[in-house]
Protein backbone atom coordinates (compact mmCIF):
# COMPACT_ATOMS: atom_id res chain seq x y z
CA UNK A 1 0.00 0.00 0.00
CA UNK A 2 1.54 3.08 -0.62
CA UNK A 3 1.54 6.38 1.41
CA UNK A 4 1.80 9.96 0.37
CA UNK A 5 3.38 12.56 2.94
CA UNK A 6 2.99 16.15 1.87
CA UNK A 7 5.94 17.98 2.79
CA UNK A 8 6.47 21.61 1.41
CA UNK A 9 4.65 20.84 -2.31
CA UNK A 10 1.48 20.03 -3.34
CA UNK A 11 2.19 18.97 -6.67
CA UNK A 12 4.98 16.50 -6.47
CA UNK A 13 4.68 14.94 -2.34
CA UNK A 14 7.19 12.38 -1.12
CA UNK A 15 6.32 9.36 -1.41
CA UNK A 16 6.77 6.35 0.83
CA UNK A 17 7.16 2.77 -0.92
CA UNK A 18 7.52 -0.89 1.35
CA UNK A 19 10.47 -2.83 -0.62
CA UNK A 20 11.18 -5.75 0.93
CA UNK A 21 10.92 -5.23 4.18
CA UNK A 22 12.17 -1.62 4.38
CA UNK A 23 10.47 1.90 3.52
CA UNK A 24 12.18 3.97 0.80
CA UNK A 25 11.24 7.78 1.11
CA UNK A 26 11.45 9.33 -2.35
CA UNK A 27 11.93 12.97 -1.86
CA UNK A 28 11.51 14.44 -4.96
CA UNK A 29 14.14 17.63 -5.53
CA UNK A 30 15.39 20.28 -8.42
CA UNK A 31 18.83 20.24 -7.92
CA UNK A 32 20.45 24.01 -8.44
CA UNK A 33 17.05 25.61 -7.00
CA UNK A 34 17.57 27.75 -4.00
CA UNK A 35 15.48 26.66 -1.41
CA UNK A 36 15.04 22.70 -1.65
CA UNK A 37 17.53 22.14 1.19
CA UNK A 38 14.17 22.99 3.31
CA UNK A 39 12.78 19.89 1.64
CA UNK A 40 15.71 17.60 2.86
CA UNK A 41 15.14 19.40 6.23
CA UNK A 42 11.67 18.81 7.12
CA UNK A 43 11.90 15.20 5.95
CA UNK A 44 14.59 14.27 7.85
CA UNK A 45 12.93 15.45 10.63
CA UNK A 46 9.37 13.42 9.90
CA UNK A 47 11.03 10.40 8.71
CA UNK A 48 14.21 9.86 11.15
CA UNK A 49 15.86 7.31 8.55
CA UNK A 50 18.75 5.25 9.10
CA UNK A 51 20.05 6.14 5.91
CA UNK A 52 20.10 8.68 3.60
CA UNK A 53 20.27 7.72 -0.36
CA UNK A 54 20.86 10.21 -2.85
CA UNK A 55 20.62 10.31 -6.41
CA UNK A 56 24.11 11.82 -7.69
CA UNK A 57 27.40 10.22 -8.61
CA UNK A 58 29.61 8.70 -5.51
CA UNK A 59 32.60 11.59 -7.37
CA UNK A 60 29.69 14.38 -6.46
CA UNK A 61 29.92 13.19 -2.92
CA UNK A 62 33.12 13.58 -2.84
CA UNK A 63 33.18 16.86 -4.16
CA UNK A 64 30.75 18.51 -1.50
CA UNK A 65 33.05 16.97 1.31
CA UNK A 66 35.83 18.82 -0.19
CA UNK A 67 34.07 22.42 -1.55
CA UNK A 68 32.45 25.17 -0.13
CA UNK A 69 30.23 27.77 -2.18
CA UNK A 70 33.31 30.21 -2.38
CA UNK A 71 34.90 27.98 -4.72
CA UNK A 72 34.84 28.05 -8.50
CA UNK A 73 32.87 25.35 -10.35
CA UNK A 74 33.48 24.14 -13.80
CA UNK A 75 30.25 24.14 -15.39
CA UNK A 76 29.82 22.02 -18.21
CA UNK A 77 28.01 24.38 -21.01
CA UNK A 78 24.70 21.70 -20.66
CA UNK A 79 25.04 22.39 -17.09
CA UNK A 80 25.16 26.34 -17.38
CA UNK A 81 22.48 26.56 -19.55
CA UNK A 82 20.07 24.52 -17.29
CA UNK A 83 20.82 27.06 -14.52
CA UNK A 84 20.87 29.83 -16.83
CA UNK A 85 17.04 28.93 -17.80
CA UNK A 86 16.52 27.54 -13.97
CA UNK A 87 17.38 30.90 -12.62
CA UNK A 88 13.96 32.48 -14.21
CA UNK A 89 11.83 30.61 -11.80
CA UNK A 90 14.04 31.11 -8.67
CA UNK A 91 17.68 32.15 -7.72
CA UNK A 92 20.38 28.73 -7.69
CA UNK A 93 22.81 27.97 -5.91
CA UNK A 94 25.88 25.82 -6.19
CA UNK A 95 26.70 23.05 -5.38
CA UNK A 96 22.99 21.91 -4.81
CA UNK A 97 21.68 23.12 -1.70
CA UNK A 98 19.72 20.09 -0.84
CA UNK A 99 22.63 17.91 -1.44
CA UNK A 100 24.41 20.03 1.31
CA UNK A 101 21.83 20.03 3.48
CA UNK A 102 21.73 15.86 2.85
CA UNK A 103 25.68 15.65 3.83
CA UNK A 104 25.42 17.68 6.75
CA UNK A 105 22.51 16.20 8.43
CA UNK A 106 24.29 12.84 7.63
CA UNK A 107 27.32 13.55 9.06
CA UNK A 108 25.65 15.77 12.62
CA UNK A 109 24.06 12.67 13.09
CA UNK A 110 26.20 9.79 12.11
CA UNK A 111 24.40 8.47 9.32
CA UNK A 112 25.22 6.97 5.93
CA UNK A 113 24.83 9.30 3.22
CA UNK A 114 24.97 6.80 0.10
CA UNK A 115 25.11 7.57 -3.45
CA UNK A 116 22.44 5.36 -6.02
CA UNK A 117 23.45 7.13 -9.38
CA UNK A 118 26.40 6.00 -11.75
CA UNK A 119 29.68 6.26 -11.52
CA UNK A 120 31.91 8.73 -13.87
CA UNK A 121 33.45 5.50 -15.73
CA UNK A 122 29.76 3.88 -16.16
CA UNK A 123 28.69 6.49 -17.34
CA UNK A 124 31.40 6.92 -20.12
CA UNK A 125 31.19 2.87 -21.05
CA UNK A 126 27.26 3.42 -21.27
CA UNK A 127 28.24 6.31 -24.03
CA UNK A 128 30.83 4.18 -25.93
CA UNK A 129 28.38 1.11 -25.80
CA UNK A 130 24.91 3.11 -26.81
CA UNK A 131 25.85 6.64 -28.78
CA UNK A 132 27.36 6.46 -31.91
CA UNK A 133 29.56 9.98 -33.20
CA UNK A 134 26.35 11.34 -34.97
CA UNK A 135 24.45 11.21 -32.04
CA UNK A 136 26.58 12.48 -30.40
CA UNK A 137 27.53 15.94 -32.48
CA UNK A 138 23.34 16.30 -32.65
CA UNK A 139 23.44 16.45 -28.88
CA UNK A 140 26.20 18.83 -28.60
CA UNK A 141 24.28 21.53 -31.14
CA UNK A 142 21.35 20.29 -28.99
CA UNK A 143 23.03 21.73 -26.35
CA UNK A 144 23.54 25.00 -27.86
CA UNK A 145 20.46 25.57 -29.01
CA UNK A 146 19.33 25.34 -25.90
CA UNK A 147 20.76 28.04 -24.67
CA UNK A 148 18.36 30.50 -26.85
CA UNK A 149 15.40 28.71 -26.35
CA UNK A 150 12.41 30.08 -25.22
CA UNK A 151 10.89 27.65 -22.61
CA UNK A 152 7.37 27.37 -21.95
CA UNK A 153 7.10 26.41 -18.31
CA UNK A 154 5.54 28.38 -15.80
CA UNK A 155 7.31 27.36 -12.96
CA UNK A 156 10.42 25.47 -12.12
CA UNK A 157 8.50 21.95 -11.76
CA UNK A 158 7.34 22.51 -15.17
CA UNK A 159 10.67 23.72 -16.31
CA UNK A 160 12.83 20.42 -15.60
CA UNK A 161 10.33 17.91 -17.07
CA UNK A 162 10.81 20.45 -20.13
CA UNK A 163 14.44 20.48 -19.76
CA UNK A 164 14.43 16.63 -19.40
CA UNK A 165 12.10 16.15 -22.36
CA UNK A 166 14.68 18.59 -24.47
CA UNK A 167 17.84 17.09 -23.61
CA UNK A 168 16.98 13.83 -23.90
CA UNK A 169 15.11 13.38 -27.28
CA UNK A 170 17.83 11.63 -29.01
CA UNK A 171 17.19 8.08 -28.45
CA UNK A 172 20.50 6.84 -27.73
CA UNK A 173 20.60 9.55 -24.74
CA UNK A 174 17.16 8.39 -23.58
CA UNK A 175 17.95 5.00 -23.21
CA UNK A 176 21.21 6.17 -20.69
CA UNK A 177 18.71 7.89 -18.96
CA UNK A 178 16.32 4.84 -18.87
CA UNK A 179 19.60 2.77 -17.50
CA UNK A 180 20.41 5.21 -14.63
CA UNK A 181 16.70 5.11 -13.23
CA UNK A 182 17.17 1.63 -13.51
CA UNK A 183 20.53 1.40 -11.18
CA UNK A 184 19.19 3.98 -8.77
CA UNK A 185 16.13 1.67 -7.92
CA UNK A 186 18.39 -1.38 -7.94
CA UNK A 187 20.89 0.09 -5.56
CA UNK A 188 17.85 1.58 -3.51
CA UNK A 189 16.90 -2.07 -3.72
CA UNK A 190 20.44 -3.41 -2.16
CA UNK A 191 20.00 -0.70 0.65
CA UNK A 192 17.19 -1.53 1.96
CA UNK A 193 19.10 -4.84 3.09
CA UNK A 194 20.84 -3.29 5.34
CA UNK A 195 18.07 -0.23 6.15
CA UNK A 196 14.44 -0.06 7.55
CA UNK A 197 14.16 3.20 7.04
CA UNK A 198 15.58 4.92 4.02
CA UNK A 199 14.94 8.62 2.83
CA UNK A 200 15.94 8.59 -0.98
CA UNK A 201 16.45 12.42 -2.51
CA UNK A 202 16.08 12.13 -6.38
CA UNK A 203 15.93 14.75 -9.06
CA UNK A 204 12.52 15.66 -9.56
CA UNK A 205 12.69 14.64 -13.41
CA UNK A 206 13.55 11.19 -12.22
CA UNK A 207 10.80 10.53 -9.98
CA UNK A 208 8.27 8.47 -12.15
CA UNK A 209 11.26 6.46 -13.72
CA UNK A 210 12.58 4.92 -10.53
CA UNK A 211 9.22 4.63 -8.89
CA UNK A 212 8.26 2.71 -11.45
CA UNK A 213 11.47 0.48 -11.30
CA UNK A 214 11.29 -0.14 -7.90
CA UNK A 215 7.87 -1.86 -8.13
CA UNK A 216 9.36 -4.72 -9.27
CA UNK A 217 11.11 -4.92 -6.07
CA UNK A 218 7.90 -4.24 -3.78
CA UNK A 219 6.12 -7.37 -1.80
Amino acid sequence: MRMFLVLMSYIFPMEEMHVKKSKVYLLPVIHGLAGEEKKVEEAFKKINPDCIAIGIAPEDVEMIEKVNEQEDFELSLQHQYYLMHLSKYGKVVIPPSDIKMAHKIAKDNNLPLCPIDIDDNEYAELLTQNVSIFALIRHSRKIKRLAKKDFKAKNAEEFVFEWDKEINSIKSFRKIEDIRERRMAENLAKLCKSYKKILAIIPLEKLNGIKNELERYKK
